[in-house]
């Protein structure tokens, strides 16, 4: 008698509980063999049925008819009839052939002698939720296969980072995580105030986007149209850096070479005198545009000199000195004495060792020099 009212409070807090459940969770009940014996009006809505249109049925009809019919269904159903229980995400079908996914447990029921006799299904809506992540997952996943990837911690750690970018910078994945950020940068930018506050910021939450200059494994230029973009947790606390880069190192090096054609004027300097100072990369396309330029330039101002300074010119090594050969020869047979100026002594070594002829192309080791020979002629 003295445990009575104990037991009757015990019941009674397990009837509140079931109660409560049964205003938030879908619930639906089952003999051991997936009969349904009884479900809430959540359940019901959910699915869109009636009661009486699931009582006595067969728990396959939330189910795809491919797996209802699997042998993985089937030890689902011995397994629960011998007492184990799932808890999981489980994707069920509607009465009207639409997908349903749930977060749900599956919880044999035992009598007083500890054997199963019916199965409890306490279950939560979860699509919306699922395809927010697949949409999610789906957009991850387009941009792992056309950006490359990279990240890091605030700290400037590499955590993670996606074939194209370790293709992109010459790395296997080992190599570069758990180094810092700083081994994609030269030395001088690495060493400065603008790289230190570059990262504080990105701490603080800032993102940047642009293009910037990086360096491969094998030193190579490398350059990105890129954005560094602060990661939040659920509390709105930054806690990592997410890189998606595009590699434009052609397109950079197309844009400068560009202006480099722009910037090699072929300028009158004295009556007959024509002055064209080269600066940067000499390739076949470049030295065509200088040529085509030079010669127009000796037609319209009846110039019987050019004078071409190369000390602007990085390298000269077999190409680019056959490429000034042919400017300067050009002009020699539209009647143009040219003059070749700003030979290093490296440079002149160079053209000796190739054993490149200069003909009657004249040379000087500075501007000076190639003007007075100039002025004299």
């Amino acid at each position: 008698m003295g445990n009575a009212p104990t037991d009757l409070t015990d019941i009674s807090d397990l009837q509140a509980v079931y109660t409560a459940l049964n205003r938030v969770q879908a619930i639906i009940e089952f003999e051991l063999d997936g009969t349904v014996i009884n479900a809430n009006q959540n359940f019901l809505d959910l699915f869109g049925y009636e009661l009486a249109e699931i009582v006595g049925k067969s728990h396959s009809i939330f189910c795809r008819p491919d797996y209802a019919a699997s042998a993985e269904y089937a030890e689902f159903w011995q397994k629960l009839g011998s007492g184990d229980y799932f808890c999981k995400e489980f994707k069920r079908v509607t009465k009207g052939g639409g997908e349903v996914w749930l977060r749900a447990s599956y919880n044999p029921v035992f009598d007083a002698d500890g054997k199963p006799i019916k199965v409890v299904k306490f279950a939560t809506n979860i699509t919306a939720e699922k395809r927010t992540s697949a949409k999610f997952d789906s957009i991850v996943k387009a941009l792992d296969r056309s950006q490359a990837v990279c990240e890091f911690g605030l700290d400037g750690i590499i955590t993670d980072a996606n074939s194209l970018f370790l293709n992109l910078m010459g790395y296997e994945k080992s190599e570069v995580v758990g180094q810092h950020h700083r081994i994609f940068c030269s030395p001088s930018y690495v060493e400065s105030p603008e790289y230190d506050e570059f990262w504080h910021k990105l701490r603080q939450g800032k993102a940047f986007t642009g293009e910037f200059k990086r360096v491969s494994k094998d030193g190579y230029e490398v350059w990105l149209q890129a954005s560094y973009n602060p990661v939040y947790n659920e509390d709105g606390e930054i806690v990592q850096v997410l890189k998606f880069a595009t590699d434009i190192t052609q397109e950079v090096q197309n844009r400068s070479l560009a202006m480099l054609e722009m910037s090699t004027p072929v300028a009158k300097i004295w009556d007959g005198v024509l002055f064209a100072p080269i600066v940067g990369i000499v390739d076949s396309r470049r030295s065509g545009d200088i040529m085509n330029k030079a010669l127009a330039s000796i037609v319209d101002y009846r110039a019987h000199t050019l004078m071409l300074d190369i000390s602007g010119v990085a390298v000269v090594d077999t190409a680019v000195a056959n490429h000034l050969i042919k400017i300067a020869k050009a002009a020699v047979l539209m009647g143009c004495n040219t003059i070749i100026s700003g030979i290093s002594p490296a440079i002149a070594q160079t053209i000796t060792e190739l054993g490149i002829e200069l003909g009657s192309v004249q040379t000087t080791s500075t501007i000076e020099s190639a003007l007075r020979e100039a002025i004299r002629n």
